[in-house]
């Protein structure tokens, strides 16, 4: 069929290749380093984990207290009355006369008499160890690797967040792509259903032309629908990974293809992963800190050596507080020596220790599983390679496929179904190609993730 206006074909072909390029950055859009960098100081759950890293530097504090010092001043008043004396055989003798005579004991038996008198104390306490057989020491280094633990939980964290950001940085331009496709796809669909209700006006087209054609618009339509609904939930899903409102505005600059798409070697990948890998290295802390808290429990059913001292007033005038003649003080070296406990301490010592030797197969089960992780990593990502450059090739073999059919379309050598068939083709062919894009980036990343490539150094 010969018409000398623009192909509709060959005007969805150059709009499919025009959606496929970068697109200009928006006003106020985000990089993807950006979006990873504003995760790293707002994503809530890195949040949580640096509030933990504030709860073990107490815990160090708490810990190093048991070696300082502990002074404290206590200020009583009590009112008492004690019949001790009186329960004393001296006191019982006097209360019966003693056998004596009354000329004898010439004190009036009431002097004697106990009657309720008010106290007031003032103490001046003092506590400090001399001698723990190590327990304050090995608590302090268990507190400091704490700390330890606890950043390198932090840097997994850190590292799981970037990922996650840049799969949902990924999956909203895949998203904003699709729609584009799908879009300009419908728009010329739309033109050539316009005009093919022209042609069959004149009857230069037939019923099932028109047909064709609106069938075309209408399986396109939902491809157009569910890319926006896509885009709608990806643009929330990297708002709630950076710490934003869902329905914050965000837009994203497109990224290139990776420069390099040959795989690393398996040994430096995993080499690599063994020595950097921060959920490993945080294995090995913990797997120390049991070592520690071991020490402390075996300190505990050994002696040590306490210095105690108290300094202070007792008075029954508040006017003699001060008065060095009512002033009460003691000083004690305590030496204290376990010696039978029912087996108690030697039970949570037998308990930490086994906690200690799982610490110690975990850690030799994830060594393996990140040489796993590497081979698996690596196989993701040459496959991704593999079909990324299959679907360029298909890609452009539908795109010359339906331009060839456009030709022939209008010297009348080729039918509308075959014209929009090949036009479906390329709509699929463009989107699978967006797929594999995307999925290779995704896999590049992975493969960053499994080596435990710091997050300063993604970009």
């Amino acid at each position: 069929m010969q018409n000398t206006t623009t192909s509709p074909a060959r005007a969805l072909i150059l709009l499919a290749v025009l959606a496929a390029a970068a697109f200009p950055p928006a006003a106020g859009a985000m990089t993807l380093d950006e979006a990873v960098a504003y995760a790293m100081d707002h994503n809530r759950d890195i949040l949580s984990v640096r509030e933990q890293i504030t709860q073990r530097k107490g815990q160090v504090t708490e810990a190093r207290a048991d070696a300082f010092p502990e002074v404290n001043l206590a200020l009583s008043g009590y009112r008492v009355r004690d019949p001790g004396f009186l329960n004393s055989t001296f006191g019982q003798s006097l209360l019966k006369g003693g056998g004596t005579g009354e000329d004898d004991f010439p004190i009036p038996i009431e002097a004697i008499m106990p009657k309720p008198q008010t106290f007031y104390v003032s103490t001046l306490n003092l506590h400090q160890p001399l001698f723990t057989w190590g327990k304050v020491s090995n608590a302090v280094k268990l507190a400091n690797l704490g700390i330890d633990e606890v950043d390198l939980q932090l840097e997994t964290t850190r590292q799981d967040v970037a990922f996650q950001v840049t799969g949902a940085y990924y999956d909203v331009l895949l998203a904003g792509e699709k729609v584009t496709v799908y879009e300009k796809s419908i728009e010329v669909q739309q033109r050539y259903l316009k005009q093919t209700r022209d042609y069959l006006e004149v009857g230069d087209a037939t019923r099932l032309d028109l047909l064709r054609a609106e069938s075309q618009l209408a399986a396109t339509e939902p491809g157009l629908l569910q890319a926006r609904h896509n885009l709608v939930q990806a643009r929330k899903n990297l708002n709630f990974l950076l710490g934003r409102p869902l329905d914050t505005e965000l837009s994203a600059v497109p990224v290139d293809d990776p420069a390099n798409l040959s795989a690393p070697g398996l040994d430096s990948v995993a080499g690599q992963a063994l020595a950097a890998r921060p959920d490993l290295r945080r294995l090995d802390v913990q797997t120390e800190m049991y070592g520690k808290t071991i020490n402390v429990f075996k300190a505990d059913y050994r002696p040590r050596v306490d210095l105690n001292a108290s300094y202070g007033f007792s008075t029954i005038d508040t006017r003699n507080q001060l008065d060095r003649d009512y002033e009460a003080w003691r000083v004690a070296v305590e030496v204290s020596v376990p010696v039978f406990d029912g087996f108690r301490n030697r039970g949570i010592v037998r308990q930490y220790k086994s906690q200690q030797v799982q610490k110690e197969i975990e850690t030799a089960a994830l060594s393996e599983r990140i040489r796993l992780e590497a081979r698996q990593a690596i196989d993701a990502f040459i496959s991704a390679v593999e079909v990324f450059k299959a679907r360029q090739v298909a890609l452009s073999s539908a795109e010359e496929q339906e331009r060839v059919t456009a030709d022939m379309y209008e010297q009348g050598l080729a039918t509308s179904y075959e014209l929009l068939d090949s036009n479906q083709k390329t709509i699929q062919a463009r989107t699978d190609y967006l797929d594999s894009r995307y999925n290779l980036l995704l896999q590049r990343a992975a493969l960053k993730k499994v080596m435990g490539t710091p997050v300063e150094k993604l970009f």
